[in-house]
């Protein structure tokens, strides 16, 4: 069992192609495309066209695009923190936000971050 990750989901959502969807257990919803990454308070944000609820998002560097794969969407595993992207990348849920990272390596330790999602303050 995931410690911050609840479910995964995999599917197409309208406009913007197929994605992949992380929910954290305490309601966060980590959403991954193919090019971009969002982070929204929950999973109503997301379809949300005024977009309410979106905490942050950032663009994928090209070099660490993830491939879509039918069986596990764009993330091949996840546990206690550590996303790995399918073609290489790595998100890590950290204290302070979400990051991204080449790889596993360059996340231990905290090296090349491409960009990094602050979560919101606990009373907002």
């Amino acid at each position: 069992m995931d410690t911050i990750i609840d479910l995964q989901e995999n599917l197409p959502l309208p406009r913007r192609g197929n994605v992949t969807l992380l929910h954290f257990h305490q309601g966060m919803v980590l959403l991954v495309g193919e090019d971009a990454v969002g982070l929204y308070r929950d999973r109503v944000a997301i379809d949300d066209p005024l977009a309410n609820g979106v905490i942050g998002y950032e663009t994928i560097p090209p070099s660490l695009q993830p491939d879509w794969q039918d069986d596990c969407g764009f993330v091949n595993e996840h546990q206690s923190g550590y996303v790995g992207l399918n073609g290489g990348g790595v998100i890590f849920i950290r204290p302070d936000g979400v990051a991204l990272y080449p790889s596993g390596m360059h996340a231990l330790q905290n090296r090349d971050m491409s960009w990094l999602i602050p979560f919101p303050p606990l009373n907002a």
